[in-house]
């Protein structure tokens, strides 16, 4: 609706205030200056502001330096008109204002009557004038026309510098990680640790701070990725911001429907199918939908509504091994190794040692024909095998070994649906509303690997999500020089991870003891009974099982801005508030996890050599008990809350008419995780354990005390005390050096999201989960202590919870949670840059720069319960039973025998088995980078942009989500938590240089166009509208994680990394195909020395 031009011009100048938008808004600006032929300033121009798509208009005057701004602006195509007496009148068009973007338009009157009008045909400013913040719009052309595979928009956040996906992040998510789909690493900040907002409503959760909704192409208008130093509106992220604008309905009514469809007619069969004679996969992709938009009153109202349906399944190759029909009856007479000589089979319950003392002389019986007695087969292990476990081979595998023996093109895929519906409403010339409404839902299909109903783990689980999100924006002129922005936003986020097998009684179908049966009461509220996990090495053969999971988020987001122009300052006080709630059950081991190696029936367990199967380990039913653990987890559900807030205050000064600076702070309160029940204790590294009162270790009292919330010993709700003193201070200076030239530069600091945290949220805390640990063996591995048919002979313990005795009960677990460690520091990081950036001939936009990054107290994952390197001279010794101090005290598990390992006593905690920190905040990180980019735009509405990243990035630590990162390099680990110095390496997300071309180029053919413009009728359909649009992108290689085995120091807490050979280069020559079964040579690492630490670095580039 038109706006009165009665308004002073002091009244608009704050209307349109704050070059920024206000905060996590999407709106834009226009500012500049109108002056006369001779450049003197003109005041009092009448300028009018319209929206050529809505015709809302937006008036005002020029003050008496000739400036003017006009902000708030709704992403769009503007017109700008200016009229002043004894001028002609002026007129500029096609003025595309972008999310976040200021744009300068310096009108030059000529002297002349109002009544002649002087349009200036010009395209849009490409010059970033204003701040000193590094980013790109992902423009409206590009959105709707550059191609994506499975219209998944976000991946058009790869074409800003300094940006590199991560894992999964793209394609459509759906049939895959379906957490993924924004996770990115920007501007050198850790991965999965930005922010993403639509219509500036926060899009990140609880759960990890993973994005919950990935809006669909069409309902999108266009967004900005903000890379480095963004100003005071931004908090609660490390790295950069995604900012999203829905589209809106115009006065003209559009809308759209559609189908892509893709199958396998074109498809070729990829190397592997072919090599294996599996074909091509079966692939059918469907995505669909529709959408419209308009007025509802004429100026005033409008609408937009999108729906977009997904259909895809995607036949995958599974290449296993799995168990020949003979030896799935216990005959291993045909098990071969790659010389094709017979692999003996040992039976684990004949050993006999000719010196106790030294396990090495240790000796065991050989099957007979290497067959496995039917009588000796464990009736649980029959069952798994009868279910059926595993389905029987259909290739020829490996010459002699029989490796890899099963290929099957399996469908995997998903469905998901989304509805996005919008409205604008403007209610007076001083207020207008905007209203959305989004619900995305999503299903992965099931996948049965073996035609057997037994669905495979992760990433192909079968899990459904729904995301609902509704925003409500209101825009209020309260005065001449005041401006109120508020916006408010829900988001819940619903998810479920269901086993196929889900309900399984193990007790009475498989045969285990009676105590299986019991789960279900154990953890309360949700039956979690399936059919067990099975690994097993040598051979690898497939794992079946995975977690159970339920989830629901929800988020409540308020953000109030206040916008107050005085002369030359605008300034901005608002602030961002949030309530996360996450109720939440994860059982990773419901039906418990049995891993089998060679070890029990190899020669000897110590030194297995090439004997022993791991396959007649699980015929057998002993797990191994060298360097794994098997687990039956039991859990609870956890109602946790947390609340963020943030404030900040900020002014944008007009220092000089040719320099801006942004001066800005925010003050930050992370807030900590509550759950309802008090359910969550803290782990006190001093404290002496108060269940081994009288007890020592070494001469020393047992320390290392699980510490509930709410109580004397630990005050606070929450696992850690909340930070009141984060205050980040902004700095933007922009130099418009002349009219062709902008000079940036600042820099600022950001703390860390608290959600990213969601790994140290009370489903994690030792009091709410418990991992009932099988003890295998109780000397070192050279006879099995226990076996599927009873493997947990004490029963199964329920999480403590908070009740009197939850001390004792955790003793002699692999727990985690955060350490009380006082004083902890806040995680941030602090960013900054120096640019140019320079318009050239053509309509051309050159812009090179720096952008650094460091980041400090970074939260990783930490072992406090490692042994420390000064032990590991001992050797063997650390292997040798001792006598137990915690005997009979310990309820179960490994510590409650009469003996254990020497080198268990050596720990800090010895009383555990592990004590990790899922949150600990002692990382670093460093990012170094220069960032080129050139962007071109067409009269035409196309547009060309070249993306150039040189960057480095450096780090002892990596993401809390890797497992956000499962195509990824990845990094080994941290082998030694007492030298951390020696973890820092090139980071596992570090690509060293990337180029990214994109193009939106429509050709010149047609109705309209230099060629053939004059066609008609079906002629026109057949030739007018074709382009060339496209996205082009050459990158380095990721680092690798290696790692070393076996490693007789794991039981310690202890990883392990290869040693590297001097002079030897891993590469190899040859073509990529000659080099699919050894793709570097692994000659260049060995194994290191027993009880020593390798000299490789945690990644390697």
């Amino acid at each position: 609706m038109p706006r009165s031009s009665s308004f002073s011009a002091k009244w608009f100048l704050v209307a349109a205030c704050a070059i920024r938008l206000p905060g996590q808004t999407f709106y834009g600006s226009i500012v500049g200056e109108v002056k006369d032929a001779s450049e003197a300033p003109i005041a009092g121009a009448a300028i009018t502001v319209t929206n050529t798509g809505t015709s809302e208009r937006h008036t005002g005057a020029s003050d008496t330096n000739g400036n003017y701004r006009f902000v708030n602006l709704v992403p769009g195509t503007y017109r700008v008109d200016i009229q002043a007496q004894g001028f002609k009148h002026y007129t500029r068009d096609q003025i595309r204002v972008d999310v976040e973007a200021s744009v300068r338009i310096e009108a030059s009157l000529e002297i002349g009557d109002v009544s002649q009008e002087v349009e200036v045909s010009a395209a849009s400013p490409l010059l970033q004038t204003e701040n000193a913040s590094l980013s790109q719009v992902v423009s409206a052309a590009a959105v709707q026309a550059l191609p994506l595979n499975g219209r998944n928009v976000l991946n058009l956040v790869e074409l800003v510098p300094g940006v590199v996906p991560q894992g999964l992040a793209d394609g459509n998510p759906t049939g895959k990680n379906v957490f993924a789909a924004g996770n990115y690493q920007i501007g050198g900040g850790t991965a999965n640790q930005s922010a993403a907002y639509y219509d500036g409503a926060p899009l990140n959760i609880t759960y990890g701070n993973i994005m919950a909704l990935n809006p669909t192409q069409d309902a999108v208008e266009e967004f900005r990725v903000q890379t480095n130093n963004n100003t005071a509106e931004y908090g609660r992220f490390t790295g950069g911001v995604i900012n999203l604008a829905s589209k809106s309905g115009t006065n003209d009514f559009h809308g759209a429907a559609y189908e892509f469809l893709r199958n396998k007619r074109l498809n070729a069969a990829n190397f592997f199918a072919n090599s294996s004679g599996a074909g091509k996969a079966a692939f059918v992709q469907n995505q669909f939908g529709a959408n419209t938009g308009g007025p509802i009153i004429k100026n005033r109202a409008f609408f937009f509504v999108s729906y977009e349906g997904y259909r895809a399944r995607q036949g995958v190759l599974f290449t296993e091994t799995v168990p020949t029909a003979p030896e799935l009856t216990g005959d291993f007479s045909g098990y071969l190794n790659a010389s094709g000589k017979q692999v003996p089979i040992y039976n684990p319950f004949s050993t006999t040692c000719s010196d106790p003392n030294n396990l090495s002389t240790c000796t065991r019986t050989a099957f007979a024909n290497n067959v496995i007695p039917a009588s000796m087969i464990n009736p649980v292990s029959a069952k798994i095998i009868g279910f059926p476990e595993y389905a029987l081979p259909n290739t020829p595998g490996q010459l002699y070994t029989n490796n890899f023996n099963f290929a099957r093109n399996v469908a995997t895929g998903g469905n998901n649906d989304q509805v996005n519906a919008r409205l604008d409403y403007n209610l007076s010339d001083k207020q207008r509303i905007l209203a959305r409404y989004t619900r995305l839902s999503s299903m992965n299909q099931p996948v049965n690997v073996y035609g057997n109903g037994l669905l495979n783990g992760d990433p192909y689980s079968p899990e459904a999500y729904v995301t609902t999100q509704a925003v409500l924006a209101d825009t209020y002129v309260l005065s001449p020089t005041i401006v109120l922005d508020v916006r408010g936003s829900f988001t819940r986020w619903s998810y479920t991870r269901i086993p196929g097998t889900l309900g399984l009684n193990e007790s009475t179908t498989l045969g285990f003891p009676s105590y299986f049966s019991q789960i279900p009461a154990l953890n309360g509220e949700t039956p979690s009974t399936t059919m067990p996990g099975i690994s097993i090495s040598s051979p690898t053969i497939n794992a079946i099982g995975t977690g159970l999971l339920i989830g629901r988020d929800d988020t409540y987001a308020l953000s109030p801005t206040l916008t107050w122009t005085k002369g030359k300052h605008t300034l901005k006080f608002g602030a961002e508030l949030h309530k996360n709630e996450l109720n939440y059950f994860q059982n990773n081991n419901p039906g418990g996890s049995f891993f089998f190696d060679n070890a029990f029936t190899s020669v000897n367990s110590l030194n297995p050599g090439a004997t022993g199967s791991g396959l007649a380990s699980f015929e057998l039913g002993v797990p191994t008990g060298a360097n794994y653990s098997s687990v039956l987890q039991t859990s609870f559900f956890t109602f946790a809350t947390l609340h963020y807030q943030g404030y900040f205050a900020e002014d944008t000064w007009q220092a000089t008419q040719k320099m801006t600076l942004t001066l800005g702070a925010r003050w930050e309160i992370p807030g900590v995780y509550i759950e309802r029940f008090n359910r969550q204790a803290t782990f006190n590294f001093n404290e002496p354990n108060p269940a081994l009162k009288g007890i020592t270790v070494n001469g020393a009292p047992v320390l290392g005390a699980y510490d509930l919330v709410n109580t004397p010993n630990h005050s606070e709700a929450g696992l850690n005390p909340e930070h009141y003193g984060l205050v980040a201070p902004r700095l933007g200076i922009a130099y418009r050096l002349n009219e062709k030239t902008v000079i940036r530069t600042g820099g600022g600091f950001f703390f860390i999201p608290a959600t990213i945290q969601f790994v140290q949220g009370p489903y994690s805390n030792p009091v709410d989960y418990y991992s009932n640990v099988m003890i295998t063996s109780t000397n070192g591995g050279v006879t099995p202590n226990a076996t599927l048919s009873n493997p947990f002979p004490n029963g199964l313990l329920a999480p403590p919870g908070r009740n009197p005795n939850y001390q004792s009960l955790l003793l002699g677990g692999n727990l985690g949670g955060h350490g009380d460690i006082e004083h902890e520091n806040a995680g941030y990081t602090y960013q900054w840059n120096f640019t140019v950036q320079r318009q050239l001939p053509g309509e051309i936009a050159l812009e090179a720069g720096y952008a650094g990054l460091r980041g400090k107290h970074l939260p990783f994952s930490n072992q406090f319960d490692q042994l420390n390197p000064e032990y590991f001279s001992l050797g063997s010794a650390l292997n040798n039973q001792v006598s137990n101090p915690f005997y009979g005290v310990v309820p179960v598990g490994a510590l409650a025998q009469p003996t254990v390992k020497a080198g268990q006593l050596l720990l800090p905690y010895p009383e555990y088995l592990s004590v990790s920190d899922p949150g600990n905040y002692n990382g670093d990180s460093t990012y170094h980078s220069l960032q080129v980019k050139a962007e071109k735009r067409f009269k035409s509405a196309g547009t060309m942009l070249a993306a150039y990243t040189f960057s480095k990035v450096l780090s002892d630590v990596e993401s809390l989500t890797t497992w956000l990162d499962t195509t990824l390099g990845g990094d080994a680990g941290i082998q030694n938590y007492y030298n951390r110095r020696g973890e820092k390496s090139l980071s596992s997300f570090d690509v060293r240089q990337r180029l990214v071309l994109s193009y939106v180029y429509p050709l010149p053919i047609g109705k309209g166009q230099p060629l053939l413009a004059n066609v008609h009728g079906l002629t026109d359909k057949l030739v007018s509208g074709w382009g060339v649009n496209g996205v082009t992108t050459f990158q380095r290689g990721l680092p690798l994680g290696l790692t070393a085995t076996p490693n007789n120091l794991s039981a310690f807490n202890v990883g392990l990394r290869p040693n590297v050979t001097t002079g030897c280069s891993p590469v190899l020559g040859g073509s990529a195909q000659s080099r699919l079964t050894g793709w570097f040579n692994t000659s260049c690492y060995s194994v290191p020395a027993p009880y020593t630490l390798g000299d490789e670095s945690r990644t390697d580039p």
